[in-house]
């Protein structure tokens, strides 16, 4: 009966484990726009990129950022231009990083101070932006736009999407191509920093919104399914005895 006690609970551990992750999603577009700036002191919201007219937000002091939060998550967003890698962000090359609200598709992006018509993350002025989270999350359905404040399928006269590196907690993870097709991509990875450094000459992109989750743990599932096994052998051991 013990044993059986042992194995209803570790069932049910297993259970848990297996449940769904939390997850929080960011809206940075004016589409469905959820979050704004948490450290309101370094919004500069005169930083218009169509027509003059905007409620475009920029940093003041561009190596603070943005904060936002959501759901108790906490992320700060950084920009930087002059960048080709990891250790020229650690550096502070801080740009202004906008959030590009007006129109719809649009998101976040490295504005570049000498061509108020650029709000993307490009690789002409070497730019790219970084996301640190408070916590280590699974970054999932990140989604991008490109100029002209369309998706990267969209046709556009600024170029395509590109491609980007893309560092999680300082390791290299490899170049991701967006191009002119891809909108979405489901995982980013799992960390709590993110870098994405532009690397197309004449492209760029915006994050319009992401989807951050919690982890169960799951490398955790074989052993406790091991103990689970083990259990059921002993019990039939001494049932034979």
């Amino acid at each position: 009966m013990k044993t059986l006690r042992y194995l209803a609970a570790a069932a049910l551990a297993v259970g848990f484990m297996a449940a769904p992750a939390n997850a929080t999603t960011f809206v940075f577009k004016g589409d469905g726009l959820n979050v704004t700036p948490d450290n309101v002191a370094n919004v500069d919201d005169s930083c218009a990129t169509t027509g003059g007219v905007s409620n475009d937000l920029c940093t003041i002091n561009h190596a603070e950022g943005f904060e936002y939060s959501k759901d108790s998550v906490v992320v700060d967003v950084y920009a930087y231009a002059g960048v080709t890698t990891q250790d020229d962000a650690n550096a502070n090359n801080a740009a202004r990083l906008i959030q590009d609200i007006n129109p719809a598709d649009s998101g976040l992006g490295a504005w570049s101070e000498d061509d108020t018509s650029d709000d993307q993350t490009q690789f002409d002025s070497r730019e790219a932006i970084r996301f640190v989270f408070d916590d280590y999350y699974s970054v999932n359905d990140v989604e991008f736009n490109r100029g002209g404040d369309t998706n990267c399928s969209t046709p556009a006269n600024e170029g395509d999407c590109g491609s980007f590196q893309l560092f999680i907690d300082g390791v290299d993870m490899g170049t991701i191509v967006l191009g002119s097709v891809v909108d979405v991509i489901p995982g980013l990875g799992y960390g709590k920093d993110f870098l994405l450094i532009a690397l197309t000459e004449g492209n760029g992109f915006t994050i319009a919104q992401l989807t951050v989750s919690d982890i169960p743990v799951p490398a955790a599932l074989p052993l406790l399914l091991s103990g689970l096994a083990g259990l059921g052998f002993a019990s039939r051991r001494r049932k034979t005895a």
